[in-house]
């Protein structure tokens, strides 16, 4: 079990929450890719906001039904996973846009990822983000390719 099954797992988690428009979202698998007591945090703001990953899912399904995501596609740039026995942290460079990607500059932050290996399977146990500002441009030693 080494960093792939990571990837792997850092994927499927853009991939799930990711929909162009007019597709269905369908964001079932993606509260799977945590452990049920996992604290997800959106520190994009002036104030945190958490979630657990029930009520993460809950609150992008929220926001397709009311009709203010109508496509969210996002990918990692960059990443570093350190892994020692059982847990892991990875640093992922994020790029996302809720528009055609093909059709502009897109926004990017940081996501700070911990994972546990339980039962042979790693899972998401905590996730940090924030998007890029001025006030906090993206580490230098992040060494992401922009299009």
């Amino acid at each position: 079990m080494g960093t792939t099954d990571i990837d792997s797992l850092v994927t499927d988690f853009y991939q799930s929450v990711s929909f162009k428009l007019g597709e269905d979202s369908d964001f079932t698998y993606t509260s799977s890719l945590f452990t049920s007591n996992a604290i997800l945090v959106n520190n994009s703001y002036g104030k945190p906001i958490i979630f657990n990953p029930v009520s993460f899912v809950k609150a992008l399904v929220e926001q397709v039904t009311v009709g203010n995501l109508t496509q969210f596609v996002q990918r990692e740039l960059y990443s570093k996973t350190e892994v020692f026995g059982k847990i892991a942290q990875r640093s992922s460079v994020y790029e996302y846009t809720f528009e055609d990607p093909s059709k502009g500059k897109l926004s990017t932050g940081v996501n700070y990822i911990q994972c546990i290996l339980d039962d042979d399977k790693w899972l998401i146990s905590s996730m940090a983000w924030s998007d890029e500002s001025e006030e906090s441009p993206i580490p230098h030693e992040y060494h992401i390719k922009r299009k």
